[in-house]
């Protein structure tokens, strides 16, 4: 377990190391000379520490806000997550995880190989992801179907090998009218990809979010880091008006509390900018090394990447996407207070930020700022007041809170539920 330890921990888990290594394997296979080899895989690991760098900064700002205001509305219940919740499962089944892990890689690698469909020929590279869709199916097949020892590593193996090649599979038609088939999302937020592209479809003749042409002075906001660097602050001086001048003196110290807002935004802004430029240097690198990869090893086979690759392609719209998630979040939560539903969903900033920016990159690919928008909105309602249909399978997780989720989950439960009902306890 020491080794194993070592691989999944401190290699495949940490991404700037992992993805290295891929594009140092493209690059070989590709019989590269040593200066070619050495400037992409040493380009791949910095532009994934820049993102993840802007990754970090932005969640620093953003979640000590939103945990004051979620104080401030009073909620009880439980929140959709999937970083917490797998901490939660690792206590329980400390050794079943990681060896479903690399035992679900191993045959997601295999069935990308031997499938002969176009759509399956992705490698979810996103390890973290991987590591927690490992931990939802073995707690999932556990508490819901007894299983237990051997049984339940092969069945949680199988099923995340599965589901690490379905899901890829289910964007891909999706995500190449964007990134033109070099890549596509390997992640838990699918359904923000084929709920935006579909929604988009109500609004074809809207004018997408970073082709709107402004007059005079207002022609500065058409510069997505101007028109981030002045919502933003806006926006969190909105949120400290709900909060509090009182609370937001909690994160703010000595600072003034409004300039402590303003700054936050801008931060927030700033750690926006920094995301993309990882995004951009990651990319120029990690796609022609795994080519190497793609020709030598498994044919026809593209990356399946982390869900910041595709918010360069319309910036406007991911902030568009992320605002109207948070309106999404909202209503979820007025709705199922208001019918006294036995599971409150706490609005999750994560998803609020990854899930609703994705949806609304794809929504304005074909409806614009209103698909954006619209996707937004729609995405969150689905992860929300899907709480109420997911919990139920995790109902040991519930006093602490929190719940494996994301719109995904919310549509494979009833899936889980049907064999639940036919071979489950």
């Amino acid at each position: 377990m020491g080794i194993l330890s070592f691989l999944i921990n401190d290699v495949i888990t940490q991404a700037p190391i992992f993805l290295g290594l891929v594009a140092l394997i493209g690059l070989l296979l590709q019989k590269k000379d040593a200066a070619e080899v050495f400037t992409g895989t040493i380009k791949t690991i910095t532009g994934t520490v820049v993102l993840l760098a802007g990754v970090d900064l932005f969640l620093g700002v953003l979640l000590p806000l939103m945990a004051l205001l979620q104080e401030k509305g009073n909620f009880t219940g439980v929140m959709p997550d999937n970083q917490a919740p797998f901490g939660v499962v690792m206590t329980s089944f400390a050794k079943e995880i990681p060896i479903a892990f690399v035992l679900g890689f191993l045959i997601h690698l295999l069935l990308v190989r031997v499938l002969p469909f176009k759509n399956t020929k992705n490698v979810f590279l996103t390890g973290h992801i991987m590591l927690f869709l490992s931990g939802f199916w073995v707690a999932i097949l556990a508490w819901n179907f007894g299983l237990k020892g051997s049984g339940l590593i092969l069945a949680g193996s199988i099923c995340t090998g599965l589901i690490l090649t379905v899901f890829p599979a289910i964007s891909r038609p999706f995500t190449k009218e964007i990134a033109e088939d070099e890549y596509t999302l390997g992640h838990m937020f699918n359904v923000s990809v084929v709920v935006g592209s579909l929604l988009g479809n109500l609004f074809n003749k809207s004018k997408k979010s970073d082709d709107i042409e402004l007059p005079g002075f207002l022609a500065s906001f058409s510069d997505f880091s101007i028109l981030l660097s002045t919502v933003m602050p806006l926006i969190f001086i909105g949120i400290g008006l709900v909060v509090g001048e009182s609370e937001v003196t909690t994160l703010s110290g000595d600072m003034n509390w409004l300039m402590f807002l303003i700054m936050q935004g801008i931060k927030f802004s700033g750690s926006i900018m920094i995301t993309l430029f990882g995004v951009r240097t990651f990319l120029g690198s990690i796609i022609p090394a795994f080519q190497g990869i793609s020709e030598k090893l498994l044919p026809g086979a593209i990356p399946a990447l982390d869900c910041p690759v595709f918010y360069p392609y319309a910036p406007v719209a991911a902030i568009i996407g992320f605002l109207g998630h948070a309106v999404g979040a909202i209503i979820s939560v007025v709705i199922m207070v208001s019918i006294a539903a036995p599971v409150i969903p706490l609005p999750s900033a994560l998803f609020i930020f990854f899930e609703g920016s994705l949806a609304g990159v794809f929504g304005d690919r074909k409806g614009g700022w209103k698909g954006a928008l619209l996707a937004g909105v729609v995405v969150s309602l689905i992860t929300h007041m899907g709480v109420a249909v997911i919990a139920g399978l995790q109902e040991p997780l519930l006093p602490s809170g929190l719940v494996f989720g994301s719109a995904d989950i919310v549509l494979i439960s009833p899936i889980i539920y049907f064999f639940k009902l036919l071979f489950g306890i």
